[in-house]
């Protein structure tokens, strides 16, 4: 009989006998799943005109400013070309969803690529605090509408110039409303305060029996989504479980994961420092065993 850590076994039966199951998923949900934004090699494969000044991956780029708007649309098209149609929805998330049945649950994600949408997670079950890469809207904010980026998208992908990875100034995206320049919608989505109020609404009324808090690939790119307010939540609350699962990215040298829990909440907490997608096997064969 296989046997299980003792941090497993008591995620385990957190789930099982939780009144509420809080989810924070971030970049390592989906890098565990198979999308990487820390693959080195793809990155200089995909994109040599940046590997040859430097930059290592898509998530090294995440913060990359030195460069022209032609060039950072070029390079936005393909990335979220990449992440949005050339990448399938991920069967790790069903592992997930699977794991949720029947439970009163909801999921705070960080992640931008629609994973758990195009994996039929419930969308009144989800809140994307920091949107999609689905949408363009005004950086003048002349509206509140948002519109499609894959036409936008598609036509720039045609048109990238390899010799300083760039597209013609013609090519950049205006809102079709005033003319002005468009950017990547992230949060400023028409349905973005509805979906803030149903979290905070399930949030309040979990306070009425036990939670159990599961963070999922989160690190410190964005640690005010996520790690900062879960750790909030368990430390203000006595009916509560948190669990930490995050791992090094495998094609990264660089540490990404940061397993460490807070002493103030220690008591309450565990930090599984395994890949998201052990864990979720794992957990399946247990649920299985029932």
């Amino acid at each position: 009989m296989k046997k299980y850590s003792a941090e497993i076994i008591q995620l385990y039966h957190a789930i099982q006998s939780a009144d509420y199951i809080l989810i924070g998923a971030g970049a390592g949900l989906s890098a565990a799943a198979g999308l990487s934004y820390a693959d080195e090699e793809l990155f200089r494969s995909r994109y040599p005109y940046w590997a040859a000044r430097g930059r290592y991956s898509e998530y090294h780029m995440f913060s990359f400013r030195e460069w022209t708007d032609t060039q950072q649309w070029a390079y936005m098209a393909d990335h979220v070309h990449r992440v949005m149609d050339e990448t399938p929805p991920l069967p790790l998330y069903q592992k997930l969803k699977h794991l949720l049945q029947d439970k009163n649950y909801y999921i705070l994600t960080s992640n931008v690529d629609r994973q758990f949408l195009r994996n039929q997670f419930p969308k009144e079950r989800l809140f994307e605090y920091q949107g999609s890469y689905d949408l363009l809207c005004c950086s003048q904010a002349c509206s509140c509408n948002a519109w499609s980026f894959a036409p936008e998208r598609n036509r720039m992908l045609q048109h990238i110039q390899t010799a300083d990875a760039s597209i013609p100034p013609d090519d950049l995206p205006l809102c079709p409303y005033c003319g002005a320049p468009a950017r990547l919608a992230f949060r400023d989505y028409p349905q973005y305060a509805e979906e803030k109020a149903r979290y905070d609404a399930w949030l309040k009324e979990s306070e009425n029996g036990m939670l159990c808090i599961i963070e999922i690939g989160v690190g410190f790119n964005s640690p005010g989504v996520i790690r900062v307010p879960f750790e909030r939540i368990t430390g203000e609350r006595n009916l509560v479980r948190f669990f930490r699962i995050t791992a090094d990215y495998s094609d990264s040298d660089i540490e990404i994961a940061y397993p460490e829990i807070p002493k103030p909440i220690a008591a309450k907490s565990c930090s599984i420092n395994l890949d998201a997608a052990l864990v979720l096997e794992q957990l399946e064969t247990l649920a299985s065993r029932k």
